[in-house]
Formats: structure tokens, sequence, C-alpha cells
């Protein structure tokens, strides 16, 4: 090769690679073109959201006066204790018992401190005071009966059963059968009203029990029963106790104004307790 063709050769070159310069330059500006273009589709169809500003306020602080608030004064209102009375039901004898003092009392003579007085004032006649616990109330009297074995003070029979028991008190002889005691009587046997101190195995049935001053009674056919050791002994009547049945041979004993049964020596006073008929035994003072 001749000098003239080598110095061509590196101008082909040259040419060449401007050539293919200028071709990578425009393939790019064309690259970028097409992103932009892209970008710009883009933005198109996402919609631009909307970016609220808030505008800070400054507000004032509102300084409110301060108000002294004194404490309510209520009124002291004083209250008075109730002053109760403390009642003491013990069976003791020998304890005093104590009753509210805004009532009247009445005690007859001789009466136990241990007993719950009378809040009613006595019935005066004749120069005997009548006392009883509950208010007088007339209705008619009805005796009771306590059956065929059963007889009143005064009655008459010729024979006794054979299961009548024989009872010695203060060096008298009785008989006792069915809620009755005997005595012998012109060739028989006549009822006499309960000995006090007498002791019976049993009572027949058809008995009341009743409560006065925290004693258990018994009562039946008229008579009193405490339970003493393993029998039944016979008492006076209880003063302030209440029976609802008094049994043949009772009479009515006019005081006044007031009209009261008696039997065997005892005088009880008509009440009535719930609506039902009793008779209360009264206490009289000489």
């Amino acid at each position: 090769m001749n000098k003239s063709g080598k110095r061509v050769i590196p101008i082909y070159a040259m040419i060449f690679a401007l050539g293919f310069s200028l071709f990578a330059s425009a393939q790019s500006r064309k690259q970028e073109r097409d992103q932009r273009e892209n970008h710009k589709e883009v933005t198109k169809r996402v919609p631009t959201r909307e970016v609220t500003t808030h505008t800070t306020v400054n507000r004032r602080t509102e300084t409110r006066p301060t108000v002294a608030r004194q404490p309510e004064r209520r009124p002291t209102v004083t209250r008075q204790t109730e002053t109760r009375v403390t009642v003491n039901r013990t069976t003791n004898r020998n304890s005093v018992v104590k009753y509210p003092s805004n009532r009247p009392v009445y005690r007859p003579k001789g009466m136990a401190v241990n007993r719950r007085p009378y809040h009613r004032p006595p019935i005066v006649y004749r120069g005997r005071k009548f006392y009883t616990y509950h208010k007088y109330y007339a209705h008619p009297l009805t005796t009771f009966s306590y059956g065929p074995r059963w007889h009143p003070i005064g009655f008459f029979v010729s024979s006794l059963i054979g299961a009548a028991i024989v009872i010695d008190v203060a060096s008298m002889h009785y008989h006792y059968s069915d809620g009755v005691f005997y005595a012998p009587y012109n060739n028989g046997y006549r009822v006499v009203p309960p000995p006090p101190g007498a002791y019976v195995p049993s009572i027949p049935e058809g008995f009341q029990q009743l409560s006065v001053g925290g004693q258990p009674y018994y009562y039946f056919g008229g008579a009193f029963y405490i339970f003493n050791g393993n029998e039944y002994e016979v008492v006076q009547a209880p003063a302030g106790g209440v029976v609802y049945n008094l049994p043949q041979g009772s009479s009515q004993v006019q005081a006044d104004n007031y009209s009261y049964v008696m039997y065997n020596g005892t005088y009880y006073q008509p009440i009535q307790i719930n609506g039902q008929d009793a008779y209360e035994v009264v206490e009289i003072e000489q």
C-alpha cells in the first residue's frame, strides 16, 4: 500500500467514530424524551391531591377570676338518744325487774319486787282492791266439761275406781283420779279442792300450759300445777294467769259494775284476747 492509502484509513476511522458518537447521542436524547413523555402521561392519569394547609391561630388564654368558695354551712341537728328500758325477764326471785317510769304503777301490799307491776288502777269494791293486767271485757259465762270422769267440787261418789292413788298432804289422806281430788265422806267420797303442795304423777290430756312471770304453769279443771322434779305440784292460782276454760261449778260474782267469775275461792275477770273470750286470775288486796 502506498503512503496516500495509509493516510485515508485514519480519516475514515475518525469519520466512523464521529458518526457513531452522534448516533449514540441522538439515541440517548430520544430515550430521555420518551421518558419525559411517559412521565407526563402518568402524571395526567394520577389525580393531584390538594394539600390542606391549617392556619395556626394563636388563641389567647382566658384568665378567669378565682372565686373563693366558702364551705356550705349546714345547721347542726341535735338528735336525742332514745332511752330504752331494759326489762329483766329472769326468773330469779331476788332480782328486781325494771319497767318504764312514764306509766303509772300499782303494787298491792306484799307484792314481790320481781313481779310485773300493774298499770291499770284497781277496782275498789267493799274495801277490797281488784288488780288485773288486762282490760275488763264482759262476755257470757260458759262452763267447760272436762269429761265424764271429771267432777266439780262437792260432787259425791259412793266408790272410786281402782286407778285412784292415795296422796298424803299435811296429815290428810286424799285420793286422786283423772285430775280430781277426793276425800272420804259419809261412807263414800266427796270432791274437794286440790290441796296446794300435793304431788301427782300426771295430768289428764287437755290441760293448758301458760306462763306467768317466766314461770310455766299447767292448768286443768280449775287447778294449777308446776312441774317439780318428776311430778306435778299443786299450787295456788297465779295472779295474772290467763285461762280460756272454767269448769262446772263456777259462779258469777258482782262487784259494783263488774261481774267476776269465782271458782274454788279464786276470782277471774272476763277479758278478751285476739277476739277470743278468756279469764284472768284477779289479785285481791283487802
